[in-house]
């Protein structure tokens, strides 16, 4: 159980610091200083990847969405979600605001980024970074991506990332039995 935990969140940390060090133009280093665990503000530095083994669970910023609305979401049970703690990273752009909110569940994972105040052109910073070639979605928000990944034996990894205004909606679910319909809805919901 101990090993299963560990394994989901140094995953869990890997896609959040993938993800969010795509958040920026800035290559800042500098340690985060959000007052919330798990939020990243201007001028603070995101979550990054530099050894897993020193990031750790937090509590989840207030901003995030249930447990049990993301299991009904997704058809799948999670826990409640934690912040993910580390140090290192790039900025998000001046004037934006955002959250990370991490769902563990038994055997899978499911990672919301909330980002408010951003160009709709701060979509690609996601997309570029998705681990296989991206599928536009059409009728979700102004402009919306998707990608499926299959890691075999019936795992995969698959994930959304909308934009609505200048708010941004990032989902990612690995090992999960979620449709990517059911991500969409989600990530519908959430803008």
């Amino acid at each position: 159980m101990i090993f299963n935990s560990s394994r989901r969140l140094a995953l869990a940390a890997l896609v959040v610091g993938v993800t969010l060090s795509a958040c920026g133009s800035s290559t800042g280093t500098a340690p985060t200083t959000a007052a919330t665990p798990g939020a990243v503000t201007p001028g603070t530095a995101a979550p990054a990847v530099t050894a897993i083994a020193s990031l750790s669970a937090t509590q989840a910023p207030a901003g995030c969405p249930t447990a049990a609305t993301v299991g009904a979401a997704l058809g799948v049970t999670v826990n409640n979600p934690v912040g993910v703690a580390g140090g290192g990273g790039n900025q998000l752009p001046t004037g934006a605001t955002g959250l990370v909110c991490d769902y563990p569940g038994k055997g899978l994972n499911v990672i919301i980024e909330l980002i408010a105040n951003v160009s709709p052109t701060y979509i690609a910073q996601f997309s570029g970074k998705f681990p296989v070639p991206y599928a536009t979605v059409s009728g979700l928000g102004d402009q919306a991506r998707s990608f499926s990944q299959s890691f075999g034996a019936g795992k995969d990894n698959k994930g959304v990332v909308a934009i609505k205004g200048s708010n941004l909606v990032d989902i990612t679910a690995t090992d999960t039995a979620a449709s990517l319909a059911q991500i969409e809805a989600l990530a519908n919901q959430l803008l």
